[in-house]
């Protein structure tokens, strides 16, 4: 008598299929942030951003870049300018694609992602 149990039958890409999709998941969803917020100072607003969350009601302003790098560099500085010279919060995300990216090209690459809210024009 053959035995028809089909959970004995190993597929080979079946798996490859899933452990590509499991990698691609853990690439976008594996993340960290460090958010410093000037509990002082008021932000700018912006009426028309309904985001949920701590965003809601601010202007953010968002830079999304990668850096290339040269032999010699270790450190990237990207400075962006407030009409007041003040930042309200400044968040920075790191993602595990971004950790990923770096590891492959020694550090010779850079993906950058960082929302901030400038504070509100003083009146004066």
């Amino acid at each position: 008598m053959k035995n028809h149990c089909i959970a004995n039958k190993y597929n080979p890409g079946l798996f490859i299929y899933f452990l590509i999709v499991f990698t691609i998941f853990l690439i976008t969803q594996g993340c960290y942030s460090v958010r410093i917020s000037n509990v002082n100072g008021v932000p700018e607003p912006d009426p028309v951003n309904f985001e949920e969350g701590f965003y809601r009601g601010k202007a953010v302003k968002e830079i999304d870049t990668t850096v290339n790098l040269k032999l010699l560099e270790n450190e990237v500085l990207v400075l962006e300018t407030c009409p007041e010279g003040c930042f309200q919060t400044v968040e920075y995300r790191v993602t595990l694609g971004a950790v990923l990216l770096s590891g492959i090209t020694l550090g010779k690459v850079r993906r950058i992602k960082v929302k901030y809210v400038c504070l509100k024009e003083s009146d004066e």
